[in-house]
């Protein structure tokens, strides 16, 4: 028990420079100290007084609650006087204040170790004691404790004395609870959370450092708010209502390109920052969504399409006849005059009669060709026209399949011409069967007449 006391005093000076940082009055405690044995086996039939001086030291650790260690020590005597011997005692005990009035009776209870008769011995103590605080830092006191030692003579110590209580603690020049050497604003009251700095608007970021010291934010934005909580101050944010990138001023970026949604005209798909975010497939610097020819670089006179060699309006990538000027409606190629029409299906048509198939079959004969090559000559002077192939038969025979048979007629025709260069979708071709005679279908020459090719324009 001795060991372990002696063991448990540097922790009591810990606790007592504890306290003093913490700005708790310690208690020091002056007082007369009378012990008495309790009559046992080591001193049958005598009753023994002890009459000493004890010395104690209360160290808060709550309002209510202290460490008290105690030391007293004195001479030991029989009644009478007779018999003189020295002892010594050393307490470490816990006082509960049961008030925290003028009057304020308290408990106490603890361990300690004695000397006496040439015997050191550990024992246990619990008692009862009294302050009266005639002032708040002086009062009468007196206390009884009953000591219990294991294997040896137990015995009851009273004591009365004098309290004083000594505030601790280093210097608090503005009296904020924080001591000058631990507080960063030792002439400005603050909360601990600053270092004892001045937080007007509680938000843990001292006034000194706080950008926004009369709004509560946080050590993140520098005490300023964050309402969309993106890490970018409100005050700096330029979208404060929607969390955003702090690179792009707090703002979103949805496609990522670099470009804040609200100046991004392309916000969905990633773009160029020289072109508001918008994409430039072609690289020609006119965004996709402007750009007439979005996959052919251009230029920006031609509304990002290629240049124009004829200047017709119609950039060459759209313009049929790139080397004659033509107009839009006739996609870049001149326009066919009413008078040239007429005089364009005479010359295919004085050609196409003279076309010839095999007799009852779709068979173009040989001798027909060269006709034909000459119909696509001219249709070649005509690249942005269309035109039609119509198969015409006499009435001789059945009637629907004469009109097939004038349909694969035409087919052939047409067939031939895509062979020779003629693109297909400037060809309609189509069987009109005896349906459209030119001639009466009573003669051999009229029947000659109406079995034919005609070759319009198409509207």
């Amino acid at each position: 028990m001795k060991h372990f006391l002696f063991k448990a005093l540097p922790v009591v000076f810990l606790l007592a420079a504890w306290t003093a940082r913490a700005q708790r009055p310690v208690t020091i405690g002056v007082s007369s100290h009378f012990v008495n044995f309790t009559p046992d086996k080591y001193f049958p039939g005598e009753y023994w007084q002890i009459g000493i001086a004890k010395l104690s030291v209360g160290i808060p650790l709550s309002d209510r609650l202290a460490l008290s260690p105690a030391f007293g020590f004195g001479d030991a005597k029989a009644p009478g006087g007779i018999d003189k011997r020295a002892f010594w005692y050393l307490d470490l005990s816990l006082q509960y204040a049961l008030t925290k009035t003028k009057l304020q009776p308290y408990l106490t209870a603890g361990a300690g170790v004695n000397h006496f008769n040439d015997q050191s011995n550990g024992t246990f103590n619990g008692g009862l004691g009294l302050n009266y605080w005639i002032t708040p830092n002086f009062a009468l006191n007196a206390q009884t404790n009953f000591d219990a030692t294991p294997n040896y003579a137990n015995y009851w110590h009273n004591s009365v004395g004098l309290a004083f209580k000594i505030k601790g603690g280093p210097k608090d020049s503005d009296k904020d609870g924080i001591p000058d050497v631990a507080d960063s604003c030792p002439n400005a009251k603050g909360p601990a959370a600053t270092h004892g700095c001045p937080d007007q608007d509680l938000d843990g970021v001292a006034d000194q450092d706080d950008l926004c010291p009369n709004e509560k934010g946080s050590a993140a934005t520098k005490g300023c708010p964050d309402t969309d909580g993106d890490g970018v101050a409100d005050k700096d944010d330029q979208c404060p209502q929607v969390a955003g990138l702090k690179t792009l001023a707090g703002c979103p970026d949805t496609d990522g390109d670099g470009v804040a949604d609200k100046d991004d005209q392309c916000p969905q798909v990633a773009g160029l920052k020289a072109l508001a975010g918008c994409p430039d497939t072609d690289g020609d610097g006119i965004a996709d969504k402007d750009d007439a020819c979005p996959t052919v670089k251009g230029t920006q006179e031609n509304k990002g399409c290629p240049a124009d060699r004829d200047k017709d309006g119609v950039p060459d990538a759209n313009d049929q006849c790139p080397d004659i000027a033509g107009t839009a409606a006739n996609k870049g190629c001149p326009e066919i005059k009413s008078e040239e029409k007429k005089q364009l299906e005479s010359k295919l048509n004085v050609a196409a009669k003279l076309i010839q198939f095999e007799t009852g079959s779709a068979t173009i004969k040989a001798v027909s060709y060269k006709e034909i090559d000459g119909i696509v000559s001219i249709m070649n002077q005509y690249p942005a026209s269309r035109f039609s192939v119509e198969g015409h038969t006499d009435n001789v025979g059945d009637a629907a399949n004469n009109t097939i048979l004038s349909g694969k007629r035409a087919d052939a025709v047409k067939a031939y011409m895509v062979s020779k260069g003629i693109p297909a979708e400037r060809l309609d071709a189509k069987g009109f069967g005896a349906t459209r005679p030119l001639a009466a279908n009573t003669t051999a020459a009229g029947r000659t007449q109406n079995r034919r090719v005609e070759i319009h324009l198409a509207e």
